[in-house]
């Protein structure tokens, strides 16, 4: 090497020998672990690793629980009792944000196996509301705060407003202004498909790759979305999915979901890799427990990972 040449760095001889894989045919592996390289070198936190659990929303619970029937503490049993082993909350049945309440719920599930999938915020954000962002903002931090504590790798957003063409400007600097909070919990950001900035998978998608696809992701619903664009909104969404809301609300004789191809949107996922939650919700008329039970078995047909 002469005097003047610069002497090769540790991470360009890294570099350099990554990118011979990539010529012998190893695609992607190089562009992965440069990623992760850069995020060690400028020292970000990386986000808490998602759930490849079969989870279940407290609010397939909702009935039981504002009727006295069960206690959000009593979840833990009944969850093991069904042997599903974690649980999505809304931040509607959570009592208390406060530090110790939370610790104390949180090793009241980890007792009986069942981990904390996720903090689902229950009142939309409306984009067009600018009085309210700031307040809304505040209580987002307080959520990401709690999810932390419960070890909950994300909390679940809906970003409201009446406008399309405004609404992915207002959504990109909304949750501009929220990551370095996430950032700084570990906590991820999803959206669900629902109305807003949901309402159409391609926009959801395109807000997402727009701000960070590391920390912000989707929280895909099954059954949201116009019928006949049910299964399109899985294939765009799925690659972006952080959580998913297996959505039930009837069976018929087979013990198949009357308005959702449980096989069709699961192989969509699984050929997608993903790898989170799938977390029941089931809404329908007849006994909660009973719906949460035949979710369960459904998705264990279909994907026995499960």
């Amino acid at each position: 090497m002469s005097r003047h040449e610069k002497p090769t760095s540790r991470r360009d001889f890294l570099r350099e020998g990554l990118r011979s894989l990539v010529n012998a045919g190893f695609g992607g592996v190089f562009e992965k672990l440069e990623q992760v390289g850069e995020l060690m070198e400028r020292g970000e936190p990386k986000p808490a690793p998602l759930m490849p659990l079969l989870s279940c929303e407290s609010r397939a619970l909702h009935p039981l629980l504002t009727a006295g029937q069960l206690s959000l503490e009593g979840c833990g049993a009944l969850l093991n009792d069904l042997d599903i082993q974690g649980v999505s909350l809304s931040d509607r049945h959570l009592a208390s944000l406060h530090p110790r309440a939370l610790e104390h719920l949180r090793e009241g599930f980890h007792r009986h196996g069942v981990a904390i999938t996720g903090i689902m915020v229950s009142e939309p954000v409306n984009l067009n509301d600018e009085a309210s962002l700031s307040r809304r903002l505040d209580e987002i931090a307080d959520r990401l705060q709690a999810a932390a504590v419960l070890q909950a790798p994300l909390i679940r957003l809906h970003l409201s407003g009446e406008r399309e063409d405004e609404l992915f400007e207002r959504a990109a600097q909304f949750l501009q202004r929220i990551l370095p909070e996430a950032r700084r919990r570990r906590v991820r950001l999803t959206i669900e498909n629902r109305d807003g900035v949901g309402r159409r998978p391609e926009l959801l998608a395109s807000l997402i790759r727009a701000t960070d696809p590391r920390w912000v992701g989707a929280c895909y619903d099954f059954g949201h979305g116009a019928p006949e664009r049910l299964y399109d909104a899985a294939r765009i969404l799925a690659p972006y999915a952080f959580h998913a809301h297996a959505k039930s609300r009837a069976f018929d004789p087979r013990g198949e979901e009357t308005s959702i191809e449980y096989g069709r949107v699961l192989s969509i996922l699984r050929f997608a890799s993903y790898v989170g939650a799938l977390s029941i919700e089931y809404l329908g008329e007849d006994d909660p427990i009973e719906g949460i039970r035949k979710t369960r078995d459904l998705i264990r047909r279909h994907w026995r990972a499960y």
